[in-house]
């Protein structure tokens, strides 16, 4: 099950800084103890208002307890002395208090818009754009990205008309950081390097930095990683130079987080590390939860889900006791997340609650709706494991329906509040796992429809990109056309020029300017014309391939309905074998591998189908399969495995027309079939094996030849092989996807190495084998695309 709440990943907020009266190399508690001592004598003036704000400002992230206090003093001074735009600093530092330390969004608002309201009161344009781009950064953590662009867009009016640079450097980042939210990641790049360029010019090093940082997680976002490091490293090499630690380890994190995505855990480890060290140096608590989590997010991947837990609830302590209401919602999410790994569905219900309840509460709309989203897909899991539930908690009670009901009404709601923060990408994964609860609950025209809904907003952004072309290349034909207008002109100001000059000349010259202009014009007409032609022409491309596309992912995705149907439940599964995992992963939306069941007359029969090819073609010779093993057991009555083998290898032969010598199709399968009777287990392979553990781990193996596919002896009679029944026998039917994936560097997986795997895993719970075994097909593969369909499937007898 993917992983729907991210681990924190550490990014900047840019707000205008202009109240901090220190040297910029202090950092953390270093600047605080320099404010400090000039505290003592500061004589009760407006001097020790800006003083008394600033402490409050510089504790913000380190001690916003503290950084509160030391602005009610600095407002109760203000009050004294009468001086409003005194007032509006310290409410400005208080609500900053509240925003970035203790993440309470609703009194950071409504302080810092207390703030505003003074300053436009007393005309202070300069804090008027301060406090808009704070308020425009709140509504960034409120998701409300209308207000956000139109807050962060009257602070940059402001700041240009005041001809204050530094003041438009921090409103384009801040718009940067608005579109990166949004997922418009070109928009984003556009405004942080209009930003960077702005900071360049008036050599502010520290804004330089800040935008290198964006930048970097932009190409991030994008997987384009080397780019990501390298502007990173530039901006951790400004930071130096400047001494700002803290902006250091905020780098640092983001490095660790590239190195986690890749996999690449011991780098990521050190990252971190180095990390934390700058965090407790400058007593920065909430920072080191941070990393803790990003620590805890390498154990969640290494499958160590119990460091996992103790790094997350570490985390979770210390932002309790600095009662930082987002990092405590944030860590909620990730313990939720190691319980609903753990099939403790209780206390990741639990988790995922409290978290929901605290971004509720304070009007965070995107974290509200991944936390019932995860609520949704935590039901969704008791749905399809409602025989793994935990004794002690209070769900076993529970049945799959009313599982099915909760999830689905949880990702409705979760679907509903992303489309109105127009979350895109989350509300695709949603709306998938929606369709999934309603395929579950045997609502399969629901299900499709749901399907199709993904699949517009999924073309609607491709829609976006094309039109985005659509509109480069128009900008493009204006731009040649201006280049041609600007060629006429020219050449009509030097025909005047001459007509003064030479006033008989002239006139000839002028006639040519006219003539020239005449061509030019009639050139640019036709440019413009053939640019309509294949504006036009590319639209209508687009609107056939979008027509088809549709078509053809509606066919293909409601052929994986009927495919998915035709499998046995995992229900029926579960009530034949007391301890049984399935591990099943197509390569596309439709499989070439299948599983199948039947249990008749007392004898259970279990098969693990590779068809020739994957995708479609697979997929349409996994139904054939099906059809013809239900023939030979439920019509035929055949309960010999190499008999059932013989007339499947017959039959299909006979349904694809393979005997007739113009038919060239010469597609087959692979097949590991079992009879469970009532003192032996039969086993026949049609080129797979059968791999047992019963005290010592064996490969049994019988016919090497395929199911169909051959063009001699294509009555071929496949053996059969008995296998005494005894306590704790575990048996494994697996195709060959897993033993042939490629990792990064082309290397496959390979057999024995799988084999291998098989029997060193063979002694552990079936659920923990298939963790197991999940883990390690994801971390061979990497950022390598799956190659083949893999099914593996475990039985404890």
């Amino acid at each position: 099950m993917r992983k729907v709440f991210l681990i924190l990943a550490i990014s900047f907020v840019i707000l205008n800084s202009s109240i901090v009266i220190v040297e910029a190399q202090l950092q953390g508690q270093a600047k605080i103890d320099s404010l400090m001592n000039e505290l003592p004598k500061a004589k009760p003036d407006t001097n020790k208002v800006k003083l008394l704000a600033s402490i409050s400002y510089v504790n913000r992230e380190i001690n916003p307890d503290e950084g509160l206090k030391y602005g009610e003093q600095g407002l109760e001074l203000t009050n004294k002395l009468n001086w409003k735009n005194g007032k509006a600093l310290c409410l400005n530092a208080i609500g900053l208090n509240y925003y970035i330390g203790k993440s309470e969004i609703s009194k950071a608002y409504d302080l810092i818009n207390s703030a505003l309201n003074i300053s436009i009161e007393l005309g202070n344009k300069s804090e008027i754009a301060k406090n808009l781009n704070c308020l425009g950064n709140i509504y960034i953590d409120k998701s409300d990205f209308p207000k956000a662009h139109e807050s962060s867009e009257k602070a940059l009016q402001i700041y240009e008309d005041l001809g204050d640079e530094l003041g438009m450097s921090f409103v384009l980042s801040t718009i940067g950081l608005i579109y990166q939210e949004q997922f418009n990641i070109a928009k984003s790049t556009e405004y942080l390097n209009k930003a960077l360029k702005l900071n360049t010019k008036i050599g502010n090093k520290s804004g330089i930095a800040n935008n290198l940082c964006l930048i970097g997680i932009n190409y991030s976002d994008q997987s384009n990683y080397p780019l990501a490091l390298e502007y990173y490293h530039k901006a951790i090499h400004i930071n130096k130079e400047l001494g700002r630690k803290k902006n250091i380890s905020n780098v640092l994190n983001n490095i660790g987080n590239i190195y986690l995505n890749l996999s690449e855990y011991s780098k990521a480890f050190e990252y971190y590390t180095n990390s934390i060290k700058i965090d407790e140096e400058l007593g920065d608590r909430k920072g080191a939860a941070g990393t803790l989590a990003n620590i805890g997010g390498i154990y969640y991947f290494q499958g160590n889900y119990k460091k996992a837990l103790e790094k997350f609830q570490t985390a979770l302590t210390i932002n309790e006791d600095l009662n930082d209401t987002l990092g405590i919602a944030q860590q909620l999410g990730n313990v939720g997340l190691i319980y609903m790994k753990q099939s403790d569905f209780q206390k990741a219900l639990e988790n995922f609650s409290k978290a929901q309840k605290i971004y509720e509460r304070t009007d965070n709309k995107n974290g509200n709706a991944i936390m019932i989203g995860n609520i949704g897909v935590t039901y969704l899991n008791l749905a399809q494991d409602t025989n793994k539930i935990n004794e002690h908690n209070n769900l076993s009670s529970l049945n799959k329906s009313f599982n099915l009901k909760n999830s689905i009404i949880n990702l409705e709601k979760s679907i509903l509040i992303f489309k109105e923060i127009n979350n895109f990408k989350e509300q695709i994964t949603m709306l998938d796992y929606l369709s999934k609860a309603h395929e579950l609950s045997g609502n399969y025209k629901k299900s499709f429809e749901i399907f199709k809904e993904s699949k517009l907003i999924q073309d609607s952004i491709f829609s976006m990109d094309k039109q985005k072309e659509i509109a480069n290349l128009e900008a493009k034909r204006e731009n040649e056309l201006k280049d041609k207008e600007i060629l006429i002109l020219q050449t009509e100001k030097k025909a005047q020029q001459l007509q003064s000059y030479l006033l008989g000349g002239g006139v000839i010259v002028l006639f040519g300017a006219f003539g020239v202009a005449f061509f030019r014009f009639r050139e640019k007409k036709k440019l413009s014309d053939k640019l309509v032609l294949q504006k036009n022409e590319i639209e209508n491309q687009k609107s056939i391939v979008e027509e088809k596309n549709e078509q053809i992912y509606d066919s293909i995705r409601y052929a994986s309905t009927i495919q998915h149907a035709i499998l046995p439940w995992d229900s029926v599964l579960e009530s034949a074998f007391n301890d049984i995992f399935i591990i099943y992963t197509p390569k596309d939306i439709v499989s070439g591998d299948s599983y199948w069941f039947q249990e008749v007359d007392g004898i259970k029969f279990l098969a693990v189908i590779d068809c020739t090819g994957h995708g479609i073609p697979g997929s349409m010779l996994t139904v054939i399969a099906s059809s013809v093993l239900d023939d030979a057991v439920l019509s035929k009555r055949l309960t010999d495995t190499g008999e059932i083998l013989s007339y499947m290898n017959n039959k299909v032969t006979e349904v694809l027309n393979q005997r007739l010598k113009e038919n060239e199709t010469r597609d087959g399968m692979e097949v590991a079939l079992i009879a469970i009777k009532l003192n032996t287990i039969q086993f026949s392979g049609a080129g797979r094996p059968l791999y047992l553990k019963n005290g010592t781990f064996e490969i049994i193996k019988t016919d090497k030849r395929g199911i169909a596919g051959q063009t001699e002896n294509d009555e071929y009679q496949f053996s059969a092989i008995e296998i005494e029944k005894s306590e704790n026998l575990l048996l494994y039917l697996t195709t060959d996807g897993f033993a042939d994936q490629m990792n990064e560097e082309s290397k496959k997986y390979s057999t024995k190495r799988f084999v291998s795997l098989l029997e060193s895993i063979s002694n552990k719970p079936m659920e923990e084998q298939n963790q197991i075994l999940e883990y390690e097909f994801n971390s061979h593969k990497g950022r390598r695309s799956q190659i083949d369909d893999v099914t593996i499937l475990g039985v404890r007898i």
